[in-house]
């Protein structure tokens, strides 16, 4: 008789530890697939951006100025936040596309590492953030909103996208199929597109009264004693707008993942997102913080990564050619420079798709704390999503083929009906 029942044989960690599925982010997030849909939205981000603030560069206002040169700038290696100064926003990332000295400066670690959770959160959030700025003129507010939905409309789908993809990948081990998520979210595209803004509109309820009433301040001093008098239910309803913006700053990254796995509408991911952010203020807190740690040592490896690639192709070339092809102001060093910003979109695309990676599987770990939905439960349309073996048919001369794409699928299916009835 066997006397090792008491001994231990396997150890389920991912029980033990749930917080351990957010060490497949990195994984997920540098699929190819995936950082080329992180590097379109960049790019497609910044090329709107720029063009708003060409619209609004003539009304002359100083205070776009700042703006204009920030949210239409080039997406950078280091990925400066919107809004920041137009200095601080052209310095040249270490080992990143640049002049002819830096390109060849051998490829070392920045001093500071930028952490993509945090700097994706804060460029998608930059305009949005900025519309709580005091002395906002309405030519400001008119750019602001503008680069905000723009934002909104382009994150909508991508982000969609990916979180879809990560989503199928989290849950059953498979890679997704890519159009099938682009149909997906266009399916949805509303709810996506509504989910982060709903909040907004809230607190508009609750701040147009206010505002409205804050207009008898301006009749002098009877004006202003009424409003002292009413001070506490304007404290009670800036309560409300509190509860409502704390929501939104956490629980927005969660909104796209939850219509990403649930299938749903946009009013049920402002609920869920709410709801796990306040029911569970502090594993959100312990995901987040982790999520930045494994985040920023990612950001250094593909800093380095990419700015490897650069210095070693131009000193192979450089062999050849000499230093003088790597001449900024000649028309070869502009298409090479073109290049390069493509480059810098793929790095600048990581920080993005990371983010969204870290939010899905944050998500699906907060669902399983507060509804008990295991991690393992995805939604899938019926007939829209395959997954096991890959469907077999025979080709033209009898061979069996692996079928990939439907309408080859169906295609081959009538071929085999009519031979069948023939």
């Amino acid at each position: 008789m066997s006397d090792d029942r008491g001994t231990l044989r396997v150890v389920a960690w991912n029980d033990l530890f749930p917080w351990l599925a957010l060490l497949r982010a990195f994984r997920l997030a540098i699929q190819a697939r995936i950082l080329a849909l992180g590097a379109l939205a960049v790019v497609l981000t910044v090329v709107g951006w720029w063009g708003i603030g060409q619209m609004f560069s003539a009304s002359g206002n100083e205070q776009l100025v700042q703006w204009i040169g920030a949210y239409g700038h080039w997406p950078r290696g280091d990925d400066s936040e919107p809004g920041a100064s137009v200095e601080e926003m052209k310095r040249a990332p270490l080992g990143m596309a640049g002049p002819a000295d830096t390109i060849f400066e051998p490829p070392r670690f920045a001093a500071r590492a930028d952490v993509p959770v945090l700097s994706a959160w804060f460029n998608v959030t930059g305009p949005f953030r900025q519309l709580f700025e005091p002395g906002l003129t309405f030519v400001g507010l008119a750019f602001l909103l503008a680069c905000a939905l723009w934002v909104d409309l382009v994150w909508a789908f991508f982000g969609g996208v990916i979180t879809r993809l990560i989503a199928l990948q989290v849950t059953r081990h498979e890679r997704g199929s890519l159009r099938a998520a682009v149909r997906y979210v266009l399916r949805r595209y509303q709810a996506y597109f509504t989910a982060p803004l709903f909040p907004l509109f809230g607190m508009l309820l609750f701040v147009a009264p206010l505002a409205i009433v804050g207009l008898v301040g301006r009749s002098g001093g009877v004006g202003l004693a009424a409003l002292a008098l009413l001070w506490p239910a304007f404290l009670v309803a800036g309560l409300v707008v509190t509860i409502f913006l704390v929501g939104l700053i956490f629980g927005w990254p969660l909104m796209w993942p939850t219509i990403s796995a649930e299938g749903t509408d946009s009013f049920d991911a402002l609920s869920r997102s709410y709801s796990y952010v306040y029911q569970r203020p502090l594993h959100y807190l312990w995901f987040i913080t982790l999520a930045c740690l494994l985040g920023a040592l990612g950001w250094l490896f593909v800093q380095y990564f990419a700015a490897t690639v650069i210095y070693m192709t131009a000193w192979s070339v450089s062999w050849g050619s000499g230093a003088e092809v790597f001449d900024v102001a000649t028309t070869a060093g502009q298409i090479r420079g073109f290049w390069l910003g493509l480059v810098q979109a793929v790095v600048a695309g990581f920080a993005y798709t990371f983010f969204f990676s870290a939010a899905t599987i944050t998500y699906f770990l907060l669902r399983y704390e507060v509804d008990g939905t295991e991690t393992d439960e995805v939604f899938v349309d019926a007939g829209s999503e395959k997954f096991g073996l890959p469907a077999v048919a025979p080709d033209a001369a009898g061979v069996p083929t692996v079928v990939d794409d439907e309408s080859s699928e169906n295609e081959l299916s009538t071929e085999g009906a009519s031979d069948s009835v023939s």
